[in-house]
């Protein structure tokens, strides 16, 4: 997947990587294109600080200015994450969706 992400990246674009590879798991990809502008990196959490940014978020949320409405497109139960999941490789959720825990 990695790679794929790399390939349909833009010359000059910029590819993140989100989430944590095995440990030894290796990818390979064609560098010339890191010597031209394209970009190729890691993210640590985002940068994000949850003790400011959830009460900044709410108060976006509650004014009107965040809108929500539309993000969450499925719902899944916790005995159906499979499905979820497949779903989501196959291209077939168009936003985010929800495990529920219950």
């Amino acid at each position: 997947m990695i790679e794929l992400a790399y390939e349909l990246t833009s010359p000059r674009g910029r590819t993140i990587l989100v989430g944590v590879p095995k440990k030894g798991e290796n990818i390979s990809i064609y560098s010339l294109p890191l010597h031209f502008g394209k970009i190729l990196t890691g993210s640590h959490g985002g940068e994000s600080n949850p003790s400011e940014d959830i009460g900044r978020y709410s108060r976006l949320y509650q004014s009107g200015r965040l809108k929500l409405n539309g993000i969450i497109t499925d719902c899944f139960s916790l005995d159906d994450i499979n499905i979820a999941v497949e779903k989501m490789k196959k291209g077939q959720i168009a936003g985010r969706c929800i495990i529920k825990m219950e």
